[in-house]
């Protein structure tokens, strides 16, 4: 039995608890409360996802980037944002990011990055809150946000807050994600009282890399000075899918590695389609693979358990990593046809971004031997606007010459460059080109 004593004190306890509680979740829900007759535009909501201190970002930037990335003099606050867009069917709907805002102003600009493949939200921009976890956000936060730019970060569709099937690899359906994404970051640094530069820069990697070529396609066509991209850095995009992607799927792989990397991609693809239009995924894939990949997408499994579940699959089904032993017979001659009846032929034709003519400057960072994004694609893509009449005055490569690199450990070195190109034109890269 409790004395009075002991009781009132628990029941004292009690009460407090609850009373924080109510306190916290008050709280919370007035960081997401945006000011009452103040036009915010697309912007839905914001949350504080954390604070970096100084120390903390240049002791990070030292850890991923070393002398490359120089230190910072000012604090970084990240917000995730609710802002309004549409999908691939231009429907309304709400989509998630990330605005990182330097304490003390922007003075260099606002910077649009577009991350690479993922499949769990856990890696989604929106919910980096400043600890380290190797995600891209982590990485474009470091590089972008310590030189004086303000970083917006979609999460696109499919990922983050959004529940839909993320239209992989889709450059074109992806890009309206960061091109609305402008306003509502702008519109937030004012609530801030965060100055922003007015210059605008495109950054992206890998997956990102395309959906960063379309952004800056669809904002140059575009009016108003707010639109203006005054430097776009993109790095080992998949800019070709119809041709160099989709021969880069059916080519013999020359590792395990390779194989399960190219089945996985290949899944994710043929997931979102399946989604997204109701077709079948035993239309892709024999039977057995078609249900792994069915129940390996659609939980809450990390990226990593994904690539495990299919190879795991793919070893039982004595795929001998190929390809060709676990697609369907029909995908195989789809893909090797280019037949447009298929609607995975279809959308991969409309989002090659490769054959247009930039007016802004652009430079492409590509990485030889790159086993995930084959750097064809960039090479393909800087003949073919050579073709069209775009100059060394807007149009450059950048090499990555470290044969030690790969497609993942490549970031960092892709994103200081990017960085050196925004900071001071082509003439600011390591060795310019």
């Amino acid at each position: 039995m409790f004395s009075n004593q002991k009781f009132i004190r628990l029941s004292t306890a009690i009460l407090l608890f609850v009373l924080l509680t109510i306190f916290s979740e008050a709280v919370t829900a007035q960081t997401n409360k945006l000011p009452v007759g103040v036009n915010v535009g697309n912007l839905v909501g914001s949350t504080l996802n954390g604070t970096m201190s100084v120390a903390q970002v240049n002791q990070l930037i030292q850890k991923k980037f070393g002398i490359s990335v120089s230190p910072t003099a000012q604090a970084l606050d990240l917000y995730k944002i609710t802002y309004r867009s549409h999908d691939e069917k231009n429907r309304e709907v709400v989509l998630s990011g990330l605005v990182v805002l330097p304490r003390g102003g922007a003075a260099n600009g606002l910077v649009i990055f577009n991350h690479g493949t993922i499949v769990n939200s856990a890696l989604a921009p929106s919910r980096f809150t400043g600890k380290s976890n190797a995600s891209e956000a982590e990485l474009a936060t470091l590089a972008f946000a310590s030189g004086g730019y303000a970083v917006a970060m979609p999460d696109y569709l499919g990922l983050g807050d959004h529940k839909g099937a993320h239209p992989y690899p889709l450059g074109a359906v992806n890009s309206p994600s960061a091109v609305d994404i402008i306003e509502p970051a702008r519109t937030l640094a004012k609530l801030q009282n965060t100055l922003i530069g007015s210059k605008l820069f495109v950054s992206g990697y890998s997956e990102g890399g395309a959906v960063a070529m379309w952004t800056v396609r669809d904002l140059e066509r575009k009016s108003g000075a707010g639109y203006d991209v005054s430097a776009a850095a993109l790095a080992s995009g998949p800019y070709d899918l119809s041709d160099t992607t989709r021969k880069w799927l059916l080519a013999a792989p020359t590792s395990q590695e390779e194989f399960v990397i190219r089945l996985y991609l290949t899944s994710y693809m043929a997931y979102y389609f399946h989604k997204s239009t109701g077709v079948k995924l035993t239309e892709y894939f024999k039977p057995a693979m078609a249900l792994t990949i069915s129940q390996a997408f659609k939980g809450n499994i990390s990226d990593e358990n994904i690539i495990k579940r299919l190879a795991v699959a793919a070893v039982l089904m004595r795929s001998k990593n190929s390809l060709a032993n676990v697609i369907t017979d029909r995908f195989k001659k789809t893909l090797e046809t280019l037949d447009a009846s298929d609607p995975v032929i279809r959308e991969m034709r409309k989002s090659d971004v490769y054959d247009w003519s930039p007016r802004t400057k652009m430079l492409l960072i590509s990485l030889p031997g790159d086993k995930i994004v084959d750097p064809l694609n960039t090479e393909k893509t800087l003949r073919t606007m050579r073709q069209r009449g775009i100059g060394k005055d807007i149009l450059r490569q950048y090499v990555i010459k470290d044969a030690g690199l790969n497609h993942i450990t490549a970031i960092a070195p892709a994103l200081a460059e990017a960085r050196r190109f925004f900071d001071g034109g082509f003439t600011g890269l390591r060795d310019a080109p």
